[in-house]
């Protein structure tokens, strides 16, 4: 990938005007069971936990994507809009090579996990 094509990609996962949880989009998709819903929020919340791991540890290339990807899958699913637009984008612009660009997308993937948990807690029991 070209450098002007990765800065562009940087610069796209600047902050979001998505919502943080399309709400909507999660009790359609749980049926509005909120057995199921509690249950799907848990183990988002864990995948949450792993990603935050991971983002901080070195990883090849294709371990990079592969987080990404899957990240990006499930906050779709879950309804975590902009988790999933930044994963989108990082998997595109794959591993970062400098150290300060990595630990940006660590501060924001931080931040927007935090927000998301905050706005899903009340699935919890």
């Amino acid at each position: 990938m070209s450098a002007a094509r990765s800065e562009r990609i940087a610069a796209e996962t600047e902050p979001l005007p998505a919502a943080v949880f399309d709400e909507v989009h999660f009790v359609r998709q749980t049926f509005g069971d909120p057995d199921l819903q509690q249950e799907i929020i848990e183990l988002f919340f864990a995948q949450i936990k792993d990603a935050k791991r991971a983002f901080t540890s070195p990883m090849t290339t294709t371990a990079w994507r592969f987080l990404t990807h899957t990240l990006k899958g499930a906050a779709s699913s879950i309804g975590a809009l902009r988790i999933a637009q930044l994963a989108g984008a990082w998997e595109l612009s794959g591993s970062p090579q400098e150290a300060s660009r990595g630990q940006a997308i660590v501060e924001q993937f931080l931040q927007e996990a935090d927000a998301f948990c905050a706005q899903t807690r009340r699935y919890l029991r």
